[in-house]
């Protein structure tokens, strides 16, 4: 089972999100995807989580561990 991980940044952009949209095109059934985002930006996951979920993945968030990180960590469950 590959794992797949992206780093966001600060600000929503178009890289971003044409990094994401790739990037899913490779994962595979049961495959893990983990996003990670600043901890501050947490409240703007959701746009991700909504994206993800539409596409067929299963999402998990995941709070920092100290490092000020939050993580949404994604299982693709369906194409």
């Amino acid at each position: 089972m590959p794992e797949y991980f992206i780093n966001r940044g600060t600000e929503e952009n178009t890289n971003d999100n044409r990094k994401l949209e790739d990037i899913i095109q490779e994962v595979g059934i049961d495959d893990k995807l983990v996003i990670t985002l600043e901890g501050t930006d947490a409240d703007r996951s959701s746009y991700i989580f909504d994206f993800l979920e539409k596409n067929g993945f299963e999402v998990l968030p995941k709070g920092g561990n100290g490092n000020n990180n939050y993580q949404l960590v994604a299982k693709r469950i369906r194409n």
